[in-house]
């Protein structure tokens, strides 16, 4: 159960449950759980099936416990008191929208370079995946595009970048290594909330961690789109429709962390509050639910809905090499 803190410390993202958070989290919680057969389904067509998104449904999942738990605390009022459960909240709900930014960059990453390889590569990768499931996103797989993304027939002709598709590689890795970082400083912080309700230097740390995942997280993120569409006039072969996708999965991530970022400054001194800046306000819950749950399933719902393998060129995996494998030639 609570106390009561004598200090202020950062209002939760969402506010606490109130009865009011009932039906909106009852919507979210079921609007997220239809979205895993969806996941399942692809997954049992070898044409739609990846792993690229198991991220994705893993946060399909937790948000669908997390809305569920919403809905449950909203009608009970020891729940609404219970400072782990609100801890859990918090710290799930920091990190959500950057998975989603990160599993965007893998899916741009696997069609930036497979946009790189030129004919003799794309035909080697054809030849070798005829006996054998698609490897690290290979452009050559059946279900990729043939017309308006990259050809899997007809490979003379398409020049080779080597250099550009090992800078892509390298931006990607450390693209993924600055993404896990952000969500590790999101995670921190929502583990410390509780410390935060009962310590001011502890509220402190929570605020500034917050601010620091979100601004990284957001900056990351437009990173990618912004990529993307340099991509399109850098390398001809990348598709205008794919890039769309991108651009608009990550505006609506964008929005989620600038909501964050807008909110995060108000304070509290008690969970329960309804006063300014408490986030429990009926309009600060519309807010909420249109700023931070909506824009989070419909950036979710496009990724999981997409056929990612043929819009992304994913493949399987997408795209995991570090650098491209030798070739008889060269070991010759």
């Amino acid at each position: 159960m609570a106390s009561a803190p004598t200090h202020e410390f950062p209002s939760p993202i969402g506010g606490a449950p109130f009865p009011v958070d009932f039906a909106p989290s009852i919507l979210f919680s079921v609007l997220h759980g239809l979205l895993i057969p969806i996941f399942v389904w692809r997954m049992a067509r070898s044409q739609t099936r990846n792993f690229v998104l198991i991220g994705a449904l893993a946060f399909t999942i937790e948000r669908t416990v997390l809305y569920a738990l919403r809905a449950h605390t909203a009608q009970n009022d020891n729940a609404r008191t219970n400072e782990s459960l609100e801890t859990y909240l918090q710290t799930t709900l920091a990190g959500g929208f950057i998975s989603i930014g990160m599993d965007l960059m893998q899916l741009t990453r696997a069609m930036l370079v497979n946009a790189t390889k030129g004919s003799e590569v794309l035909a080697s990768e054809a030849k070798s995946n005829k006996s054998k499931q698609p490897d690290c996103g290979s452009a050559s797989d059946a279900s990729l595009p043939t017309a308006d993304g990259f050809a899997v027939e007809g490979y003379a002709g398409l020049e080779d970048l080597p250099r550009l598709r090992a800078r892509i590689r390298r931006v990607g890795l450390a693209g993924t290594i600055v993404f896990w970082a952000t969500i590790i400083l999101g995670i921190v912080s929502g583990v410390d909330y509780q410390g935060a309700l009962h310590s001011g230097a502890n509220a402190q740390l929570v605020r500034q961690l917050w601010y620091a995942s979100t601004v990284l997280g957001l900056v990351l993120i437009v990173g990618v789109a912004a990529g993307a569409v340099w991509a399109t006039s850098a390398i001809p072969r990348v598709p205008r429709s794919s890039v769309a996708w991108i651009v608009l999965v990550a505006a609506l991530a964008s929005t989620v962390g600038i909501y964050r970022l807008v909110v995060m400054r108000f304070s509290t001194t008690s969970l329960l509050a309804e006063g300014p800046g408490s986030l429990n306000s009926p309009g600060s819950k519309a807010t909420f639910y249109v700023f931070h749950s909506a824009p989070e399933y419909l950036a979710v719902a496009i990724l999981i809905s997409l056929n990612v393998r043929r819009v992304f060129s994913t493949g399987l995996w997408g795209d995991r090499r570090v650098r491209d494998p030798e070739s008889p030639a060269s070991k010759a």
